[in-house]
């Protein structure tokens, strides 16, 4: 049996290359998408995931938010919960950065740049889960940079509460990120634009508002 252990500073690269590319996408996508649909705000933050009661010894019982961090959050409303705050019995759980306004996402993107563990596969799948419960009109993907070791077999038994899953590019990444690099590939690498701009034009499609006598 191969055991596989990544090391302190495997996690530190990894984690960076992935902070990176995310800012880059993020500047990608605003760009894309910014003269159709000038409402729209893009960037990376919490999203609100779960609602629940928790019976705290002092207070009693609290009804709890609980918020999660998202890569990529496209929304074009938020909601006025400013009034939460004075009230004892309800607790905006990790969410300091934002107590006067809940976003109403309309898209989040999961990102991962050099393939994802199934490990990771479930539990951003059940994430995806949670937060669509909340907010069902919102469309939940993932997006790898690199689809490195991740086969398709994988990503669908483990990643079934995605709305779509797409991979950038077939292989592996190679050395470091540097910042700007994804920009400058979308304009030297054919392959790589054709499945950026087919990922924007999911993007873009789930933001249209269609005439249709479905709700759902």
């Amino acid at each position: 049996m191969k055991v596989t252990v990544t090391t302190d500073s495997e996690k530190e690269k990894k984690d960076r290359d992935e902070e990176l590319w995310n800012k880059d996408l993020i500047k990608a996508i605003s760009d894309e998408i910014k003269t159709e649909f000038p409402n729209a705000t893009i960037f990376k933050g919490k999203i609100l995931k779960d609602i629940f009661l928790y019976k705290d010894e002092k207070l009693g019982y609290q009804l709890q938010f609980g918020f999660v961090d998202q890569d990529i959050v496209i929304y074009e409303e938020t909601m006025d919960i400013s009034d939460f705050k004075p009230v004892k019995n309800i607790f905006l759980h990790n969410n300091k950065d934002n107590r006067d306004n809940l976003v109403i996402p309309k898209i989040i993107c999961e990102l991962k740049y050099n393939g994802i563990t199934s490990h990771g596969l479930i539990t951003y799948s059940n994430y995806a889960s949670d937060i669509k419960s909340i907010f069902p009109e919102c469309k939940y993907m993932l997006a790898l940079r690199y689809k490195k070791s991740s086969s398709e077999n994988k990503l669908f038994r483990h990643g079934k509460s995605f709305d779509k899953i797409i991979f950038l590019s077939d292989k592996s990444a190679k050395g470091s990120y540097s910042p700007g690099q994804f920009l400058v590939e979308l304009k030297s690498d054919q392959n790589l634009r054709e499945r950026f701009i087919e990922f924007v034009e999911e993007i873009k499609s789930s933001l249209r508002i269609k005439k249709t006598h479905f709700v759902k």
